[in-house]
């Protein structure tokens, strides 16, 4: 039916969840009961309470993804993928020759060489596949950095004229970049939306396949009840160790998850706001960001805006859905431990904002759980974290019930009670087995096993991964407990730049950054080692040991050239390293050796430069209501010199057409040496 009415998928899709619902909760109210029959006699109701919730709550989230895993394991494995009715692989139709898409790359102050290889390539496949005629691409920069910004403008024209493509790929920087990424791809449908159908939004590192665009294309036109595809973006490119860890554990467990999360979602699926295709029009209409009420950072405008523009899209009758079967979807991940984290931060803020829509009318159950979610991966931290302390002071209090001094809830001793063993091992296989299950999936493959470094290299990749998240897990926990501490207690962040290029941390800055999670790390170890023996203590080591080791962690973590030691023996090897794919391939540095170089002051240079100011100028407006404010600034430019100008007073005079053509005319009519040699033209006055 359309979208005013039940859809095929929407049965099967309500079935699925009904089921999924059942093994999530009544495991979890299970586990709990029978801790309870553990609890009940060794602690009082204040202790006991509060422990059992907390357990529940934590058991039906782990217990959430280990059916995901193993749903999408079963579909990998049966060979089946799942094409419910409705879904948009069954339904392909040929472009009609005026169907447009936008290819958006919002940037802001980005590493301008590492975003045109990136454009390059995506362009070139399209090219490649015959299909560039139905795609236009626009850099939609948000840089403040008047530097990085002139640097984006020279490098736009440079790859236009290398490619030929005036016309088909566009700059726009934006004077106010309010609302960050999704102001700027809301500032692009309001001026240029109405002109194409649709629009593929990527990140500053993202790279497409032209072929998989095309097909993606071809899924909108079959499909006119769909207002989102997305794909599954695959981590590549980095060579520190801890990014190669990522991206090893992304590309070996990956697939299970996706499987699993298509196959519950349907056509409720997630967005995660890039290397994703979007109908234009019920975009610009219906996906307006609320801004929420009271103060930031629980209030005010949203931090992360995929998942609430996915949520309006459904709830206004349109069908959102996860393919992770299209190929040629890539992304790059942060290189380090600190650089994670920091992302982490803004994401903790936005998925905490995101609780306070899960009351909006009109919303459907489907993005009320993803928000959900969302929040619990990073309530979950401190959830662990009063769970350990709800368990010591379990323990103390029997201690001192009991009488005979022992720190221990449980007859770990005499074996008395096996329920708690029970409880432990059946947790960690909810948390183990879906590793296994994807390792067990690759080997399954016999063209994928070399992919991955071969059977043997695959396994000790695999468990050298298990151990390092084993030890950065209590790391996690704590920042990311900190995390949920500082957004409730009012301490917001903004989206800032973010690190694109492997780079190393400093033992300095690993200590500044990490230095309280060893001291805490070593403080517990001290303490609990005396109080609980060495029995208990044994079941806190993971723990205690990630906590005191955070430092070094992320000091050796972070090295280039361990991940590029591993790579030599085989170890994390992802199959775009065995065989490359041409996009990948178009990143390498020379693909981008045309591009031209700034010797010295880049604003002195575009107002010299003839050629520069004349693409800079080009690009600009006459800002009137700003000339009483850039005349004052272009006089003091010339009198005193450009080196006197602050960022501030550049960008104003950098925004206004007029400003810039006059401040050239009026350095090139010098005839003061002394002032010539400011700008750097001295031997203009012989």
């Amino acid at each position: 039916m359309g979208r005013g009415g039940i859809r095929p998928w929407e049965a099967i899709g309500r079935y699925r969840r009904y089921w999924l619902s059942t093994f999530i909760l009544l495991p979890a109210g299970g586990a709990a009961l029978v801790l309870h029959r553990v609890l009940a006699d060794r602690l009082p109701p204040g202790l006991e309470i509060p422990t059992l919730v907390i357990f529940a709550l934590l058991f039906a989230w782990i217990s959430a993804g280990f059916w995901t895993a193993l749903v999408g394991f079963v579909l990998l494995i049966r060979g089946t993928t799942d094409t419910a009715p409705g879904s948009p692989e069954r339904r392909l139709a040929e472009p009609r020759p005026r169907s447009r898409v936008a290819i958006l790359m919002p940037i802001y102050n980005e590493e301008v060489e590492r975003v045109a290889a990136g454009l390059q390539a995506t362009y070139k496949s399209l090219q490649q596949a015959g299909a560039l005629a139905h795609f236009e691409f626009f850099l939609l920069s948000d840089t403040r950095d008047p530097a990085i910004w002139l640097r984006e403008e020279l490098v736009w024209s440079a790859l236009c004229q290398a490619l030929n493509a005036f016309g088909r790929i566009h700059y726009r920087r934006r004077p106010i970049n309010n609302k960050a990424k999704s102001g700027n791809v809301a500032d692009f449908c309001r001026r240029w939306g109405r002109d194409y159908e649709y629009m593929v939004v990527l990140d500053a590192d993202s790279v497409m396949n032209g072929e998989t665009l095309y097909r993606m294309l071809e899924m909108m036109e079959g499909n006119p009840q769909v207002g989102i595809i997305q794909t599954q973006p695959l981590a590549v490119n980095r060579e520190t160790l801890y990014a190669r860890l990522q991206q090893f554990a992304q590309h070996v467990y990956g697939p299970i998850f996706s499987a699993g999360l298509r196959f519950w979602q349907l056509g409720d699926g997630h967005y995660i706001g890039h290397n994703a295709i979007l109908r234009t029009a019920p975009f610009t209409e219906y996906c307006a960001l609320p801004v929420l009420p009271g103060r930031a950072p629980l209030g005010g405008p949203l931090l992360s805006h995929d998942f609430v523009e996915a949520a309006l899209m459904a709830k206004s009758g349109w069908e959102v859905w996860f393919v992770p079967s299209l190929p040629g979807s890539y992304e790059e991940v942060p290189p380090t431990l600190i650089d994670d984290l920091k992302r982490d931060r803004r994401w903790a803020q936005g998925n905490l904002q995101h609780l306070r829509l899960l009351a909006g009318e009109g919303l459907r159950s489907a993005h009320r759980f993803l928000f959900i979610n969302g929040a619990m991966s990073f309530l979950a931290a401190p959830l662990w974290g009063l769970f350990l302390i709800l368990g010591a002071l379990g323990s103390l209090h029997w201690a001192n019930a009991s009488g005979d001094g022992r720190m221990g809830l449980f007859d770990w001793h005499g074996l008395a009670d096996p329920v708690p063993f029970w409880l432990v091992g059946i947790t960690a296989t909810l948390l183990l087995s879906p590793k296994l299950m994807a390792v067990l999936w690759v080997l399954y493959q016999r063209n994928q096993r070399e992919r991955f470094g071969g059977v043997l290299h695959l396994t000790v990749s695999m468990f050298f991964e298990s151990l390092f998240s084993i030890l950065m897990a209590p790391i996690r926990m704590a920042f990311h407990s900190q995390f949920v501490l500082q957004t409730l207690m009012g301490s917001g962040v903004r989206w800032g730049g973010q690190v694109r290029g492997d780079q190393e941390t400093s033992w300095r800055e690993a200590l500044r950054t990490f230095g309280w999670c060893s001291a805490l790390g070593l403080v517990l170890t001290g303490t609990l080692y005396p109080l609980l023996g060495i029995w208990h203590f044994v079941w806190l080591i993971p723990i205690l040991g990630g906590l005191t080791a955070a430092v070094p962690i992320a000091a050796w973590t972070s090295r280039p050239s361990l991940g590029r030691w591993a790579r030599r023996h085989r170890l994390f090897v992802i199959p775009e390293e065995v065989r490359v794919p041409p996009e990948l391939r178009a990143l390498a540095a020379d693909s981008v050796a045309y591009l031209p170089h700034i010797d010295g002051d880049p604003f002195v240079q575009v107002v010299v430069d003839p050629r520069f100011n004349a693409i800079h100028t080009a690009l600009q407006r006459n800002r009137t209501s700003a000339w009483p404010r850039a005349a004052s600034l272009c006089h003091k430019a010339l009198e005193k010199g450009p080196q006197e100008l602050n960022s501030r007073e550049r960008n104003i005079l950098l925004s206004d057409r007029q400003s810039m053509l006059a401040l050239h005319r009026a350095v090139w009519s010098m005839a003061d040496r002394e002032r010539l040699a400011a700008w750097g033209l001295a031997d203009e006055a012989d």
